[in-house]
């Protein structure tokens, strides 16, 4: 358990000890005799206590994130509710394998959540091996940095577009989910010098910006989709123009590698029966 869970379940248990205090006053008041109680006291007892219910919703959403998304019910990796679909961007985001695969796996996720890295040390290379290098399935990554849990993830974001740059994406990629711990410019320079990339086109990327509208596109269509935390992969069946796909099923979490292989299975089978 890192220091900011620490910190946040150490706040959440202040804060509701502090509103059973808050209650226990405010019951007792009850008894007071009218010419004892000061309105403007209780008033701002009132007040606090609202703040502090209102604190710990907020630390609620932020365990939530820093545990990682519930896995998904049973059923969940089955076709994706009517009426909750919305076609996903995949243009212009970093992908592998073939555009003419059969099926789209489309990831969601911050470079900085641990259990993205899990996946990404003990799932993926599965995956990778299996369907993406098999040229069954096309691959592709959606920036999703949660900045109220990692504030300094965004700029990992941004580092891995621009090695993109530099055509080394994937390698940047790995990088950041092997020194998780270690997000600062400094680093991330340390990781491009050792992907022998042009250090001065590199730091002029991460100054400039030029990234950052992208990552702000994927977070707010995650967020449109009822995307709550990372990670979460969306399958589709790859659509010729290559722009956009439509979710046809999802896996929220660090699932297994076998989960991956039912519902990447049933969507092959469901082409080659022709059931697009």
């Amino acid at each position: 358990m890192d220091i900011r869970f620490r910190s946040m379940v150490a706040r959440w248990r202040v804060a509701t000890v502090c509103i059973a205090g808050l209650l226990a006053v405010l019951a007792g008041a009850s008894y007071w005799p009218a010419s004892a109680q000061a309105p403007s006291e209780l008033q701002g007892i009132q007040q606090e206590l609202a703040g502090l219910r209102q604190e710990i919703q907020d630390l609620r959403t932020m365990l939530q994130q820093a545990m990682g998304p519930r896995p998904a019910p049973a059923g969940a990796g089955g076709a994706v509710p009517s009426g909750t679909i919305k076609p996903l961007t995949v243009a212009g985001r970093p992908s592998k394998g073939s555009a003419k695969a059969t099926v789209t796996l489309v990831e969601y996720a911050d470079y900085e959540c641990p259990f993205c890295g899990r996946y990404g040390a003990e799932v993926y290379p599965q995956i990778d091996r299996d369907y993406i290098k098999t040229n069954k399935v096309q691959y592709v990554f959606k920036n999703y940095p949660i900045a109220q849990l990692h504030p300094a993830s965004f700029k990992a974001h941004v580092a891995a577009a621009c090695a993109g740059d530099q055509r080394r994406y994937w390698e940047m990629h790995d990088k950041l989910y092997t020194d998780q711990r270690n997000f600062t410019l400094e680093r991330f320079t340390e990781h491009a010098g050792m992907l022998k990339l042009d250090l001065p086109a590199f730091r002029a990327c991460m100054d400039s910006g030029k990234h950052d509208a992208l990552i702000n596109e994927d977070v707010a269509e995650a967020q449109g989709g009822g995307v709550q935390g990372t990670p979460v992969f969306v399958l589709a069946l790859t659509d010729p123009n290559g722009k956009t796909v439509t979710p046809s099923r999802v896996l929220v979490g660090a699932q297994p590698y076998e989960a991956f292989k039912e519902a990447i299975d049933a969507m092959l089978a469901q082409a080659a029966a022709g059931t697009r």
